[in-house]
């Protein structure tokens, strides 16, 4: 399926005319943010948002580190007036020393993606950033007069927070080694420079990229060029270059680009949803999600295709990993039952799994129970002509494929629940455009891969909208809007809507 151009998208603005881009790739001055060091470019692949992940880390391990040390206090340490008062009392004191200590591991590096890498960076910046918060706490106390306030108690909490900070770290250390060494949380990258910049810029990755990195492959920037002979455009070529394998970012370095070029290379990405990294000071279109950044001595500009809010993606990680353990928890003592009907029904295994494409084509599979007869994949050359959906997808209200204990299992969208467990692996969120066969996205526009720039979802905006007889085109462009336009705000009416789109007959991707 060839699908038409996306109404809303708009062609590139006339670029100005210039000469090409005498940038040379050379060194550059570290760029600097306050005190410390920029953090390592912006990434995209699973481990785009470790930096503020650490930091929610880090947030909740002092909430956890208050009821430890006040039990030490009163239980274990010899009793005094001060283990008399509440606990509300420690509160206030607790809470100066713990925002204290988050600001100044901020400021001291503690969170750079290479810290915990080394035993140095990752313990001195701790020690020096308690010490400090230990000071303000302190002074704090003596400033106000806050004699009540137990420093013993203080201290303790201080104590008990740097270990379990440390301790942490010290397990992020080994799991970031087991990545590296596996390749699992590596972003994919696929370079566009001549030879030797190419070899630099590697070496460079390698070493900053606390998780790793793999290079899918180098292209050379004279292979894009348009010829007369081939008549292939520029983005021609770079959409049948991203069309070949799962790519999380590129890295250009063309020096003799020009500026109308440069601004086909950025367009090029942005519909495919890969964070595009301008090495030097190039200027293009779309420059209002621009980030500077730096490799080592280099400096590049990394441009996202959705608006950067690394921040917000992080805690949406933490609420899909809380909500999906909550989810699992609860629905648990179902399982059994389900598990019991679908083996009583129907011989074949409980669960289905199918591959699916998430995260910028990665593959995955996707866990269901199943609700269709065993073999139901080898019939879909006969089925096809009963499709009832547009598009590549396949859907059919009567299917015959389907057990009498698998209707009642998606009608309500109970054959669902495994994907609790593809959420907490990582593979898959709770809200995002749902996963698609590989199939299905064989005749996709570059445009249309832009949905597989984020963690597809268990439900989505297309799901809690769509109905039987929907063009395959409106249900797209709806994940679309999604990722252009997502917040929390987006989320929690996705939320809302789903239990009455639930409810409601409906067909789903």
């Amino acid at each position: 399926m060839v699908a038409p151009v996306r109404r809303r998208q708009t062609p590139i603005a006339g670029a100005r005319k210039a000469a090409d881009v005498n940038q040379t790739f050379r060194s550059s001055p570290p760029l600097s943010r306050g005190a410390a060091r920029q953090y390592a470019p912006s990434r995209a692949g699973p481990a785009a948002q470790y930096r503020h992940l650490a930091q929610i880390a880090d947030g909740l391990l002092l909430l956890v580190a208050f009821p430890i040390a006040y039990f030490i206090k009163t239980r274990i340490l010899p009793a005094d007036l001060t283990s008399l008062y509440d606990p509300s009392v420690y509160i206030g004191p607790a809470a100066i020393f713990g925002l204290a200590a988050l600001v100044s591991m901020e400021r001291r590096g503690a969170y750079a993606p290479l810290a915990f890498l080394h035993l140095r960076e990752m313990v001195l910046p701790v020690l020096l950033a308690f010490g400090q918060a230990l000071l303000v706490g302190s002074t704090v106390l003596f400033v106000f007069k806050l004699g009540y306030v137990s420093r013993l108690f203080i201290a303790l909490y201080a104590l008990t927070g740097l270990g379990l900070v440390l301790l942490v770290r010290a397990g992020l250390r080994v799991l970031a080694a087991r990545l590296r060494a596996g390749g699992a949380g590596a972003a994919r990258i696929l370079l566009v420079a001549e030879e030797a910049d190419g070899i630099r810029l590697t070496a460079e990755l390698i070493r900053e990229a606390a998780f790793g990195v793999t290079i899918v492959g180098r292209v050379d920037p004279a292979e894009l060029r348009p010829t007369v002979q081939e008549g292939r455009t520029l983005d021609e070529r770079l959409s049948s270059a991203f069309s070949q394998d799962a790519v999380d970012e590129v890295f250009f370095v063309a020096p003799n680009y020009s500026t109308d070029e440069v601004s086909v290379l950025i367009e090029a990405c942005s519909r495919e949803g890969i964070v595009l990294h301008l090495v030097s000071g190039i200027i293009g279109h779309g420059m209002e999600r621009v980030v500077v950044d730096q490799v080592g001595d280099i400096r590049l500009l990394s441009l996202h295709a959705q608006k950067d809010a690394p921040m917000a993606r992080a805690m949406k990680r933490v609420f899909d990993l809380v909500a999906a353990i909550l989810l699992l928890v609860l629905t648990a003592p179902a399982w059994p039952l389900i598990a019991l009907a679908i083996r009583l029904d129907s011989r074949g295994p409980v669960f289905f799994r199918q591959e699916r494409l998430g995260l910028n084509k990665r593959r995955f599979g996707m866990l269901k129970f199943r609700s269709m007869v065993v073999g139901a994949d080898g019939q879909m050359p006969e089925m096809e002509p009963l499709n009832e959906a547009d598009g590549p997808i396949f859907k059919l209200r009567e299917d015959p494929r389907v057990t009498r204990t698998g209707r009642y299992l998606r009608r309500f969208d109970v054959d669902e629940l495994p994907q609790l467990l593809n959420v907490i692996a990582g593979h898959m969120s709770l809200i995002g455009p749902r996963p698609m066969l590989e199939h299905e996205i064989r005749g996709f526009a570059a445009w249309q891969r832009k949905r597989f720039s984020v963690l597809p979802g268990i439900t989505g905006l297309w799901q809690v909208s769509n109905r039987l007889g929907d063009p395959f085109i409106a249900g797209l462009e709806a994940d679309l809007d999604y990722i252009d336009d997502w917040s929390w705000r987006l989320d929690l009416e996705i939320l809302l809507r789903t239990i009455p789109a639930v409810l409601r007959d409906r067909i789903s991707p």
